[in-house]
């Protein structure tokens, strides 16, 4: 009896030991579990950081080459399209002020037109620049500056630059037609001196445009 007797403490004995080392066991799966969790998370932080990253580089990539491609349709369109000699007749003008500012002549017409993202001049607007060419020609006395101008659409770098391939063509077209090019001078206003106002096709048309401005008379 006495035996059975301490037969059974020593199983009780033993029952609380492995229950306490169970327990011990539990927490110190724990313990590791949560120590082993923290890396995981901040892996999976910095992996989505590294995704982000790719992705922004993606886009930013992907913005430069359609800029690219951009320039390289602009530097594909042909400044002019040939022209044919001045089809302006007559002698020469005695008093090109009074010419320039007859609404009757085409001397009063100062401006020339765009499509969008284009710089080439549309044949509409060639007899406007054979006019002025044939005054130029024979006054060379006539300075003229040519200004660039664009809608509001596009960075004002972009801007800057379309405009002043739109007023290179003029003057290029000018000295197609026999005017000096020392008579000419150009610059670009991008979008900062805008004809009309407004955020619609209406008033875009009417700011994307060369600018032929006769130095000393125009008003500055």
């Amino acid at each position: 009896m006495k035996r059975f007797f301490i037969g059974v403490c020593v199983a009780l004995l033993m029952a609380g030991c492995g229950a306490t080392g169970g327990k011990k066991a539990t927490v110190e799966q724990k313990d590791v579990f949560d120590q082993k969790g923290a890396p995981a998370t901040a892996a999976a932080a910095a992996e989505e950081a590294k995704a982000r990253a790719d992705n922004e580089a993606r886009a930013k990539a992907e913005a430069e080459r359609r800029a690219r491609e951009a320039a390289a349709k602009a530097a594909e369109q042909p400044v002019v399209r040939p022209l044919p000699e001045a089809r302006v007749g007559g002698g020469a003008i005695t008093d090109p002020v009074s010419a320039l500012k007859d609404p009757a002549s085409p001397l009063s017409k100062r401006s020339v037109y765009y499509d969008f993202d284009m710089y080439s001049i549309r044949e509409e607007f060639q007899p406007i620049v054979e006019a002025h060419a044939k005054l130029l020609r024979d006054h060379k006395d006539l300075r003229v500056r040519i200004e660039g101008n664009c809608d509001e659409r596009g960075s004002r770098e972009y801007n800057l630059a379309l405009g002043q391939r739109r007023a290179d063509a003029v003057k290029r077209a000018l000295t197609l037609l026999g005017v000096p090019a020392q008579q000419i001078e150009t610059v670009s206003f991008g979008a900062e001196k805008p004809k009309a106002t407004g955020s619609n096709e209406e008033a875009w048309a009417e700011n994307r445009r060369s600018d032929i401005v006769y130095v000393g008379i125009d008003a500055q």
